[in-house]
């Protein structure tokens, strides 16, 4: 009974690959868009990155705050000072009352006490102070901003670490995009194909309306994705700009990222080196609040003019030189209470340093393990879509020859796509688990 169908089988495929091959023949293809890869990208964002500029701005900052301590405690000051006083006062001498601009020659009279205020003051005086031993201070200012630079350095390279990340998981979630971009205009090129066969066959009454109608369904379930992992592909495509830096709007081709996994265990982790650097500042800080306990002195020389009535000015400048010396005695015990509060934060430091060295070698082979077990998951699931294939093969000839109903050739596409999306995402998933697992091993 299948003869006559077969019959006009044969007579319909010339007319049928004549068909394909005009739709085959290419158009003029427009201008291909530029090809950035995960290494453009991870150069622009640490080019680009205010974090790592701002690493090499404190080593600059640094020196230069070195240079202002060592000129603020070891090097010597000259100030210039001036000062004018008038102390005013009502005076009732000799039966009379009548305002002095001062009280120098009053008896009687109503004001400051001219034994407190002198009448009157005019002073001008230029004055150098020289700090004595005052180098050991210097050093331990020095030191805690060195601390406090090397702390900044070290937070400035920890964000660039973590945006690096954040760029390459940005990327391998753009590639994500990509590739479900390209297996479904791989379904898409399947259902087109298989559409035209049986639009042809529906024409020749071998097949019914409803089997071209189901396909035509199909075919724009797959654009309307297509449409969808387009508009994704975009938005992502513009928010790994963002992460660099990159102000381009430019849609681009992204190749694979070469995302390799370092397996050799990092012998000190450089996270470790936050820890350290934390004992340090803490122990800095309180070596600077020590400082006012020690003896402080210093020597001056001052010259200029110093008087008291305004009429012996000219005979008042002079100059005076001297020492200057102080010590903490007592503070009500704010020393030892500053040592217990230091002791307790070094003992914190030292407890989050060991809770991490703990911790990250679990983290890491947790990692490891969901590696192994995503690579056999990829294994069987590439077995699976080559099996899908192959039948996909087989009932594409069944339908044309009428032993397969289009509805049974629909559902094994659908469950393809399934399988090819759940491909990509395993791909993809395994590229980020690589990711975290090099972040972590740093």
């Amino acid at each position: 009974m299948k003869f006559p169908r077969l019959t006009a089988l044969a007579w319909l495929l010339p007319g049928l690959l004549a068909s394909f091959a005009a739709r085959a023949q290419p158009a003029s293809a427009p201008a291909a868009p530029p090809v950035r890869d995960l290494a453009y990208y991870l150069a622009q964002a640490q080019q680009n990155s205010p974090l790592a500029r701002d690493a090499q701005n404190q080593v600059q900052a640094a020196g230069l705050e070195a240079q202002r301590l060592r000129a603020l405690y070891t090097r010597a000051q000259v100030t210039v000072s001036g000062n004018y006083l008038v102390a005013p006062v009502l005076s009732h001498d000799n039966g009379q009352t009548k305002l002095l601009y001062s009280g120098e020659n009053a008896t009687n009279y109503t004001g400051y006490d001219k034994a407190l205020s002198n009448g009157a003051l005019y002073q001008g005086l230029v004055q150098l102070t020289q700090p004595l031993f005052a180098t050991g201070r210097y050093n331990v200012y020095a030191q805690q901003t060195q601390n406090l630079a090397l702390s900044q350095q070290n937070l400035a390279r920890l964000s660039v670490h973590d945006l690096e990340k954040l760029v390459a998981d940005q990327y391998i979630l753009c590639r994500q995009d990509l590739e479900q971009l390209t297996y479904v205009r791989e379904l898409l090129a399947i259902l087109n194909t298989q559409s035209l066969l049986v639009r042809k066959l529906v024409e020749a009454s071998l097949l019914k309306q409803s089997d071209y109608t189901l396909l035509t369904i199909e075919q724009q379930t797959q654009q309307l994705a297509l449409n969808t992992y387009r508009a994704a592909y975009r938005r992502d495509l513009l928010d790994l700009n963002v992460l660099s830096g990159i102000g381009d709007t430019t849609e681009v081709v992204l190749p694979a990222p070469n995302v390799t996994l370092q397996r050799t265990p990092v012998a000190a982790p450089r996270f470790l080196e936050r820890y350290r650097l934390d004992s340090l500042g803490l122990a800095a800080t309180q070596q600077v609040f020590e400082l006012r306990y020690r003896p402080q002195a210093s020597a001056f020389v001052n010259g200029g003019l110093n008087a008291v009535s305004f009429g012996d000015i000219p005979n008042r400048f002079g100059t005076s030189a001297g020492l200057s010396f102080s010590l903490f005695l007592f503070d009500g015990h704010q020393r030892e209470l500053s040592r217990q509060r230091t002791g307790i934060l070094l003992r914190s430091v030292q407890q989050a340093r060991q809770n991490f060295q703990t911790v990250n070698p679990v983290r890491e082979q947790r990692i490891l393990g969901e590696l192994r077990a995503l690579e056999e998951r990829q294994r069987l699931a590439r077995a699976q879509l080559a099996s899908y294939r192959s039948l996909l093969d087989s009932y594409k000839r069944e339908v044309i020859a009428g032993q397969l109903s289009v509805i049974n050739y629909v559902q094994v596409l659908k469950s393809y796509a399934a399988a090819s999306r759940d491909l990509v995402l395993l791909d993809n998933n395994r590229l980020l688990l690589i990711n975290a697992y090099n972040y972590w091993n740093w």
